[in-house]
């Protein structure tokens, strides 16, 4: 049985750069006001280590108070653009050849599942983690894929990430990571992934899962 294990944010969909900006409004409504620039560090990193090290120079209130603050300005924000046509080509095809896909992210699972549910994308996916549901070993550590792998119980795995936390977290899993370059990486950057795409296509997974 074949797996896709995707990958949310700057993988399915557009919100790395919203992300930022809301970390950045919370963090100035504390009187810290950061560049935008600042935050692309932070891209593919459990969200709970961005918070403690906040938490640390301006009075943030709990994690999950703050993560849904985030996610409230994220969800406000979210547009008939914010999936990636590429990814919602292949969600659809894919779910066609009766593949099991899972929703695989560091981001806490209410926030995540939240996300999809207003994408209107929940019901592509036959399993959905968040981060908190592997802590303290998030990405980069391999246990959310394991986790997710062990619950859909596939053979043929692929994973689909855009981040080098991610690509760590696949790769050691020790399953195919394939790596879509939305501009935010450098080539180099994406180095570690079995495969770096421009653009993701129904073609691209079918061909590796004949490989594996």
């Amino acid at each position: 049985m074949t797996g896709i294990y995707w990958d949310c944010d700057g993988t399915l969909m557009d919100t790395e750069k919203a992300y930022a900006y809301a970390w950045k409004d919370v963090l100035k409504k504390r009187n810290l006001n950061l560049p935008i620039e600042k935050f692309d560090d932070y891209v593919g990193i459990d969200d709970k280590l961005v918070h403690k090290k906040y938490s640390e120079q301006v009075d943030l209130p709990s994690f999950s108070e703050t993560m849904d603050e985030i996610a409230a300005l994220i969800i406000e924000n979210f547009s008939d653009h914010t999936i990636f046509n590429d990814a919602l080509v292949c969600l659809e095809y894919l779910q066609d050849l009766n593949w099991k896909q899972a929703c695989v992210s560091a981001s806490p699972q209410q926030a995540l599942e939240d996300k999809l549910k207003k994408a209107d994308i929940s019901d592509y996916f036959d399993f959905v983690v968040g981060g908190d549901k592997v802590r303290p070993r998030n990405k980069p550590f391999p246990d959310i894929y394991n986790l997710a792998i062990k619950e859909l119980k596939t053979t043929n795995n692929i994973i689909v990430e855009d981040s080098p936390p991610g690509i760590q977290a696949g790769k050691a899993s020790n399953n195919f990571v394939v790596a879509i370059d939305r501009g935010v990486f450098t080539g180099k950057d994406l180095s570690n992934a079995d495969l770096i795409v421009d653009e993701l296509t129904p073609k691209i997974f079918i061909d590796i899962n004949k490989s594996l």
